[in-house]
């Protein structure tokens, strides 16, 4: 009987280039394409039952996170108005949620601006940079 050498290392090779080019696979499927491209949208506002007027600024933002973007002025030397704004994607639309704070204390949520077909913005804007 001769002996016969097995060469593992092929089929080895093989099995390692194979589980490489599917991690790789994988990686470029689970990309950041769903977020980029808004499958990450919610279903519902996450105000949409929010009924919580006189809540504390401070226990507002850590409950739902810092605003998108604010605004602030003095009405008179003892009252402070700040208003907290908060956009979402809600399917194919970005809704802005304005929250007026006096003196630190919620006194009216109302929507401001709703924005129809996210994708088509997104593309004018990102065309812009």
């Amino acid at each position: 009987m001769k002996n016969r050498k097995v060469n593992f290392g092929g089929t080895m090779n093989l099995s390692i280039i194979s589980f490489i080019t599917l991690i790789f696979i994988l990686s470029c499927f689970y990309s950041c394409t769903p977020v980029q491209y808004g499958f990450d949208a919610r279903e519902y506002s996450k105000f949409s039952t929010f009924d919580n007027l006189g809540l504390s600024k401070e226990d507002f933002i850590k409950q739902y996170g810092p605003p998108t973007n604010k605004g602030l002025f003095q009405e008179t030397s003892a009252t402070k108005v700040e208003k907290l704004y908060y956009t979402e994607k809600i399917k194919d639309f970005l809704v802005t949620t304005r929250f007026i704070f006096v003196n630190n204390s919620l006194e009216q949520m109302e929507r401001v601006e709703t924005i129809n077909n996210f994708t088509e913005i997104r593309g004018q804007v990102e065309g812009t940079r």
